[in-house]
């Protein structure tokens, strides 16, 4: 099985709201258009999307039960009782809980704090958890980025005199919990409410709440206002590693917190970002490809390889010998990670290659016994890019089968799966994304049920890439560069924009880069006498032979700066490439 060639497809835009919006918000052409692209739908809503402020989130208030929450917390603070933070093991759910650890701290509350262990366990909540925390004398236990389908464990909470405050993101089961207040903004039912936060998103309205409660009015006092600021390092840390779409709140908390991120004089932080810098090789603002992939995996990797407290540790490291020590453990996981999950995908895609059938097999669903469980969400992820079918793999121990699924456009994971639920101990996800549990010998019986229950044909698994708009390369400058810097930070549901140069030339040698050759870069000009661009195409290696000196080619590419020796060069980061018949 080969993976599949991609379809290219401009995106459609109406051109006489471009250029109104072009005219009432005060940008250029091409920015309206790219804006038009990302869902904006006026003027206004474009002016907000190119100046975001911080006066724009929305109050806390308006989320449910957020007061219910702070007076519940606010008393036991005054009371002087047991307080539990449980979080989970995930970029998200780290920073939800050093927030709320580093609010506890500010007041000089001192609180318990757990983070679920991968591999006993798993995510979310357990009876024998609450059981141990009410055994601690815990009479208050918050949720951070869990807990929205913990009903039993909630009930159990009660049965033992064990508040619980959920504050949460994920969409909640149809067996809604009945904590004594649960923060989750697709509880709402107002439009009004942005629903998409990521758990540090929902964390940071909570301890805004508690904030406002101990500056004694709405307006925060300057040491509450000074810590929210600070704050929102951990908001954007948390938001972007989450994969939320950066829009609306999402996209404001990303905007300022990566300023605060980058200034942070916490030393574990601190390092953090240096490295990701360094990975980059940026020396301009902080970018949400460095937390992307310089910060977020490394803090993910002691999350699934090891014990994610490594993590939160170094996040609230206030000495530097001890947050190298911690970072020392965070990378050499990273690396670990690196390893094993390069392995899998190897191994996943030989058995690809022998046992899939690409004109029948709708999912791939496969299994064994040497898998790493902490790795099969990545390695499902790098198998749907290279072969674009929806696939669940399982690590298998004592005869059960723990696994992680990856979905494509079409192919709603977690419906998809709800329908065959009973095959499965324990499911649960979103549309992209899924994990599940299910006895090992089920395996093949629950690809065999996939397969059927999935209506998209084969031949209709093609990905395909949205490019935004056709370029001259004569177009292209520092300039334009500036124009489309307004709409960062890029990530989920505002991606940096993609452009399209069809039938360019290919003038001097290419060269092979990286080890064993696996990227290419060559130069290439639309027109003799016109301005030659170096373009750089990662793991493309392997079409050396047939770009040459004069071949005729066509590109989708995103535009980067490369600075080099005091010289500025702009450069085109190659997403695909066909070679002109």
């Amino acid at each position: 099985m080969v993976a599949n060639k991609k379809i290219w497809r401009m995106k459609e835009i109406d051109e006489s709201l471009r250029n109104q919006v072009a005219g009432e918000a005060s940008c250029s052409h091409q920015v309206s258009a790219l804006l038009l692209s990302r869902g904006i739908k006026d003027s206004e809503q474009a002016r907000q999307f190119l100046n975001p402020r911080l006066m724009q989130l929305l109050d806390p208030e308006m989320l449910p039960d957020i007061n219910k929450a702070a007076e519940r917390i606010n008393k036991a603070i005054g009371s002087d009782e047991k307080i539990c933070i449980f979080g989970d093991y995930d970029v998200d759910g780290i920073s939800s809980t050093c927030l709320l650890l580093n609010f506890f701290k500010l007041v000089e509350k001192e609180v318990a704090y757990r983070l679920p262990n991968r591999f006993k366990g798993g995510y979310g909540l357990n009876l024998d958890m609450i059981r141990e925390f009410a055994g601690d004398g815990i009479t208050l236990l918050i949720t951070v980025d869990n807990g929205s389908s913990s009903k039993e464990e909630i009930d159990l909470a009660a049965e033992l005199g064990m508040d619980v405050v959920v504050c949460d993101h994920h969409q909640p089961s149809d067996d809604l919990p009945t904590p004594v207040a649960h923060i989750n903004p697709w509880l709402s039912d107002s439009d009004d409410i942005f629903k998409n936060l990521a758990g540090v998103g929902v964390t940071y309205k909570l301890v805004w709440a508690l904030c406002r409660h101990f500056s004694k009015a709405k307006k925060l006092s300057e040491q509450f206002r000074d810590f929210m600021c600070e704050s929102l390092g951990l908001a954007a840390l948390g938001t972007i590693a989450d994969v939320v779409p950066l829009l609306e709140e999402n996209r404001i908390l990303a905007k300022f917190g990566l300023r605060e991120l980058a200034r942070s004089k916490r030393p574990g932080i601190e390092k953090l970002v240096d490295i990701a810098r360094q990975r980059s090789g940026s020396d301009g603002a902080l970018s949400t490809e460095d937390v992307g992939f310089g910060i977020g995996p490394r803090i993910n990797a002691v999350g699934r390889l090891s014990d994610p407290g490594y993590a939160l540790e170094l996040l609230m490291a206030e000495d530097k010998a001890k947050a190298e020590e911690l970072f020392d453990v965070l990378e050499n996981e990273n690396n670990k990670r690196r390893k094993i999950g390069t392995e899998i995908f190897e191994d996943v895609c030989r058995r690809i290659e022998n046992e899939h059938d690409p004109a029948t097999g709708k999912m791939i669903v496969m299994g064994d016994p040497s898998w790493h469980p902490g790795v099969l969400g990545i390695v499902a992820s790098r198998v749907v890019e290279k072969y674009y079918r929806p696939v669940f793999l399982f690590a298998i121990t004592d005869g059960i089968a723990r696994g992680s699924a990856r979905s494509i456009k079409g192919v709603h994971l977690f419906n998809t799966l709800s329908r065959c639920e009973e095959l499965f101990d324990r499911v649960g996800g979103h549309e992209m994304a899924a994990g599940g549990t299910l006895q090992a010998d089920r395996i093949e019986e629950l690809r065999c049920a996939l397969n059927e229950l999935i209506e998209l044909d084969p031949a209709e698994m093609i990905p395909e890439l949205e490019y935004d708009c056709c370029l001259e390369l004569k177009d292209i400058n520092e300039s334009f560069l500036a124009e489309i810097s307004q709409l960062e930070p890029f990530g989920s549901e505002n991606s940096e924009p993609l452009f399209a140069t069809m039938q360019l030339e290919v003038v001097g040698n290419p060269k092979l880069m990286g080890k064993d050759g696996r990227h290419i870069s060559f130069h290439v000009r639309q027109r003799e006498g016109e301005p030659a661009y170096r373009a750089v195409a990662f793991n493309m290696g392997y079409l050396g032979r047939e770009i040459t000196r004069g071949t005729s080619i066509s590109l989708l590419y995103h535009m980067r700066t490369n600075a080099w020796r005091g010289t500025r060069n702009i450069e085109l980061m190659v997403k695909d490439l066909r070679l002109d018949s």
